[in-house]
C-alpha cells in the first residue's frame, strides 16, 4: 500500500509540474516580448542640431542629440521601439534664464517611405541662469513595420 501511495504522489507531483511548465510557456507567449536588435535611426538634413532663438530674452543656443538609447521588442508582425533621448544645449550668454520651444518627432515608415507610426514631443527647455550647458532626457516610443525605417529631427516650435 506504501508503495502505490508513493508512486501515486510521485506521478501527482510530476504531472503538476508539467502543468505548470506548460502555463509558463503560456504566459511567456501572451505577456513577454521578445527583444531585438533595433532598426538604425537616421535624423534628415539639418534636423539633428539646430540653432534655436529663445522664448524669453534675443539669445540663440544650439540645441543637438546627445545621445539615444535604444529598446526594441518584435511582436505580432511588428517592432515596438523605446527610446530615451538626450539633448543637450550650449549657450553662449547663460548669465539669464531662458526658454526654448522645441519639438522632437520621431517617424517611422515602410520600405517605401510611407509613414506608418509617429510620436511628436514638444518640450519647453528651460535653461536656468548660470548653466552655460543643459541636457534633458525624454522618452518615445514608436512602432516600426517589420522592414521599415525610422527616423528622428528637432524643430523649432
Amino acid at each position: 500500500m506504501k508503495k502505490i501511495n508513493i508512486l501515486l504522489a510521485l506521478f501527482l507531483i510530476y504531472g503538476c509540474t508539467t502543468v505548470n511548465n506548460g502555463i509558463s510557456n503560456i504566459y511567456n507567449d501572451i505577456f513577454v516580448d521578445e527583444e531585438i536588435i533595433c532598426p538604425s535611426i537616421s535624423s534628415p538634413i539639418g534636423t539633428s542640431e539646430i540653432i534655436v532663438n529663445s522664448e524669453i530674452s534675443d539669445n540663440n543656443s544650439y540645441v543637438g542629440f546627445r545621445g539615444i538609447k535604444r529598446v526594441c521588442f518584435f511582436k505580432d508582425n511588428e517592432i515596438l521601439m523605446n527610446l530615451k533621448v538626450n539633448l543637450r544645449s550650449l549657450r553662449k550668454k547663460f548669465q539669464i534664464d531662458d526658454l526654448l520651444k522645441l519639438k522632437i518627432s520621431l517617424v517611422s515608415s515602410t520600405n517605401n517611405n510611407k509613414e506608418y507610426d509617429r510620436d511628436d514631443l514638444e518640450l519647453s527647455f528651460f535653461l536656468k541662469s548660470g548653466s552655460e550647458i543643459v541636457e534633458r532626457e525624454s522618452n518615445m516610443s514608436v512602432n516600426v513595420p517589420k522592414d521599415g525605417k525610422v527616423y528622428i529631427g528637432l524643430f523649432q516650435n
